[in-house]
Parts: C-alpha cells; structure tokens; sequence
C-alpha cells in the first residue's frame, strides 16, 4: 500500500477540500479525479452541490488515514460538525444553502498561509477580513475562472504566474456586519443569528436583481465571476443610507415605464426590501444624498440574469438586455404594493385580464408584465358624475366582495367604470347607481334568498336586535314572509350600506 511521502495534518479554519488539495501539491497530485484515485475512493460530493469532497465521508477519511499513516478522529469531528451547522440549512432563509460550488479565493492568503479558509466558501462572505480585499474566483492576471485543483495553492495554471507575484489586492471597504459574522461563523457554533442570515440572503438577491419586484429563493448560487462584489454590494445596501439613495434614483430611471401607474410602482423594489427584512437596519431606515462613499454607487447598479430561476427565464424577456424582467410582478408582490389582501390580488387578475408568463401550478406565483395595465387603463377613462373607490372602502368589509374583483370586473368592460390619471390602479371611478346594481348582483350571486341574520349582524357589526329595529324603522326590508327565520332583502341592504356610508 502505497503512502503519501509528505503527510500534514488539517490546519484550524482550514476547509476540507484545502485539505485534500494541499495533501495533493505536497505530494505533485494535482487534478482532484488524481487524489481519489490515489485514495483508492470514488468522489462524493454533497447532493446539489457542485464543489468536490466538501462534506467528509468515513470512506475518505478512512482512506486517508490508511495514506497518512495516523489517526484523524478528532479532524474528522470538526470538519462534520463544521458541515452540519443547524443555521447553514435553516428553511426560513431566502438561500437555504450558503455553500457555493466554486472556489474562491484570498490570493494573498494562500500566498502566505498556503491553505483554504472554510469560510471563503459560504455565499454570504465577499471579503477577506485579513487582508481587507474581496475574495476572487478568477485570475487576477488572465481572468480565467479558477478551479478545484492543487494548483490553486500555488498560482494560476493558466497564466503560470504564482500568487507571491501579483500586487497586492485593491482594498475594499468591510462593513462591521460582515466581520463580526466572519468571527462568529469562526467559532463552530450554532449561536449564528438566523435573522440576520436571511436578512443578508435576501439583500444578495436584491443587489443581483436591484430592479425586480420579484424575489426568488436561490438554492445554490450560480457561478458568478463577480459574486464577491455582488455580496459586497449586499452589505452596503443593508447599512449605507447613500447607497440606498443611489439606488432609489435609478429605481426613478431604470422602472420610468411604469410612471403611468405612480410612483409606489417605480419604487417597489427599493420599498419591498425595507418592508422584507427582518431586523432594522441602518441603510434603509435612514435616507440620504448620494455621496462617494462607495465607489459603485457613482454608476449604474449591474444586474445579471443567472439570479433569476430557470422556471422564470424567458429568451424574449433576455433579448433587450435583461431589462424586461424589472416589470414583472406576481401576486404576492403586487398585494404588497397595494396593501391588499392576496385574495383581492389574485382577484385582480382573474379571467386572464393580464397574460401571465410561463404559467405556474400556483396562481400566487403566475408573473404578469406590469406595462400591459396602460393600454387597459388607458381605454377606461373615469365616467361622469362618479366616485372614486380605494382599496379601504367600507364596502369591502360589509359585502362578500374584494376591490380586486371590483377593478377586474371595470378592466374587463364588465362594469362601466374607469381609472385615475393620476392614482392608476390603485382606485377605481364608477356611477354610484352602477356601482348599487353591480353590489345587488353580486349579493343575489351569493345569496339568492337574501341575506342570512348571521350574514347581515357580521356585515354591518351589530346584533340581531339591532337588524329588526332597521326594518322596523324601514331602513332594512325582509326578504319574503318567513318570520321565523328572517333574512334580509339584498337590496334594501345594499341602499342601507351605501347610503350610511355616505356612498350614494
């Protein structure tokens, strides 16, 4: 049985594919499909994760202390403990796994340490804390992609140039988040704080997508040349009050084609991230002039479609530079702008009254482009002598109908009523005697005998004695002669609600 000439031992902090890779340079093994072999193991990396080795099997490290000659229990604990952390896989995150598949790197450190930091590997890092650089998956001197060899800890192997020959990494400013959460992901304890992963989850998201009112869940990160300042970009939208500023104007630029609809549109994204997070965080709580704090913030926030999931992926939305997909929404998104129920949401889109992309299982989740409203709006202008309905009209909560079904109905020519220049879809003008024949019509719908004791009490708050005095004094009529079970005439009802609510 053939050993390894030269046998170290797992150094602290050190991931366990440096481990590997560092055993193969010191012993001129340098493909990783080599050092298996050598172990006599076939590789096994982690389900859904494109990395090699990174999760330690007993067949390895057995294999391993047969090649290394000595006992690796204790090493073998704390690379499983390190890969079995409870806060790596919590369901409540936006990116339920923060491993990335790809190596990246501190040049400078492997420089000097010759190792890998485990740490390097979690999507949430964009810096080296030591160094204060970014971490890099690219050559800084031929820009080619680096890859899980042991030439990594050596230099680049396509340029030939060694790590100890490139100047020294640009500096790149560190936020006290990222480093009190790189000190706490180096303590091997599970005392991480889950609100703040997902908080930094979901600002990763934003800052690839910063335009979008969709927000995906991302299982694994794509591999992304710039993920590291994408990441960084995250940080500083989470505590900078200037970049949250930058961000908001081009907010005003780049989503310009939905002005039409007002500007709780054009800003949703900027305001869906506020409104999302779970803690209180400086950035977005406190507002500001954009200044020069961070260089990024001077140009246009980049986006790239590889954070966006192949389900929702369209060639004809990618054809005008990626910028078609800012104007989608979804019905939870959509709701959120609004501030509507999901129900009211959902019925706004009823009957197919926008096309949705690429039609999911889940209504929830069918996606709609935003710019297709103006046309329909447009054809609705605001009748004479109407009124103008919100979504907080009382009549919403006194008969068994949404504001979303009332603007589905008008979008649909259903209902002769129109929309607001200036509000968009967020009201709706209707003639208040169209508006009474419309409610009675919907009342007969669902309550063709009219309505129940139990109905009417709850719709307008008040007992049954109450509903006997308003048909005593005329304001309420029973419908048909049953004096035992009476119920109320749907359309007494209705002129009584509108006309308490001052609506007629």
């Amino acid at each position: 049985m053939r050993r390894f000439a030269v046998r170290p031992e797992p150094l602290e902090n050190e991931s366990f594919n440096g481990f590997l890779l560092r055993i193969g340079k010191l012993n001129c093994l340098f493909k990783h499909s080599e050092i298996v072999k050598y172990l006599d193991c076939e590789p096994t990396p982690a389900p859904g994760h494109y990395g090699w080795l990174e999760t330690p099997s007993k067949q390895i490290f057995r294999a391993l202390e047969r090649k290394l000659e000595k006992p690796l229990d204790k090493h073998r604990s704390r690379f499983k403990e390190r890969a079995q952390l409870r806060w790596l896989f919590s369901k409540s995150r936006m990116i339920i796994d923060l491993r990335l598949g790809f190596p990246r790197i501190c040049t400078t450190c492997v420089s000097e340490h010759g190792t890998l930091d485990w740490r390097w590997g979690l999507a949430v890092t964009a810096h080296c804390p030591e160094h204060e650089c970014l971490l890099t998956s690219n050559c800084p001197k031929c820009d080619k992609e680096l890859k899980w060899t042991s030439s990594l800890l050596i230099g680049c192997p396509y340029c030939e140039k060694s790590w100890s020959e490139l100047d020294s990494p640009q500096p790149s400013e560190i936020s006290k988040t990222e480093r009190q959460l790189w000190e706490d992901m180096g303590t091997m304890s599970n005392d991480v704080d889950e609100s703040l992963l997902q908080d930094i989850c979901l600002a990763i998201i934003v800052a690839m997508r910063p335009f979008d009112l969709v927000c995906e869940s991302v299982r694994n990160c794509p591999k992304m040349m710039e993920h590291s300042r994408y990441v960084a970009r995250a940080y500083s939208l989470l505590v900078s009050p200037s970049t949250n500023a930058a961000w908001l104007k081009q907010c005003h630029g780049k989503r310009r084609e939905l002005n039409f609809l007002g500007q709780e549109f054009v800003e949703a994204p900027y305001n869906n991230f506020s409104s999302l997070l779970v803690r209180k965080w400086r950035g977005p709580n406190e507002q500001a002039l954009p200044t020069k704090e961070l260089s990024f913030t001077e140009h246009a926030f980049s986006e790239t479609t590889q954070y966006i999931s192949q389900s929702r992926r369209d060639k004809a939305l990618e054809s005008d530079g990626q910028s078609n997909y800012r104007f989608q929404t979804n019905v939870v998104s959509f709701a959120r702008i609004l501030g509507l129920s999901k129900e009211s949401a959902q019925d706004y889109f009823r009957w197919d009254v926008l096309e949705s992309h690429k039609n999911v299982k889940y209504s929830t989740s069918r996606r709609f482009d935003l710019r297709e409203l103006k046309g329909i709006i447009q054809k609705r202008p605001s009748p004479a002598n109407s009124i103008e309905i919100f979504p907080d009209n009382p009549i919403f909560s006194r008969f068994p109908i949404t504001f979303g079904q009332l603007a589905n109905e008008v979008m649909l020519n259903r209902v002769a009523g129109g929309f607001s220049d200036t509000r968009g879809v967020r009201s709706v003008f209707l003639h208040p005697k169209v508006l009474k024949e419309w409610l009675i019509d919907q009342l007969n719908r669902t309550n063709a005998k009219g309505l129940s004791m139990q109905l009417a009490t709850k719709a307008l708050h008040c007992s049954r004695e109450s509903i006997h005095n308003l048909v005593a004094d005329n304001s309420l009529k029973w419908e048909g002669a049953n004096h035992f079970e009476p119920r109320v005439d749907n359309q007494s009802f209705c002129e009584y609600v509108m006309h308490s609510e001052r609506i007629l």
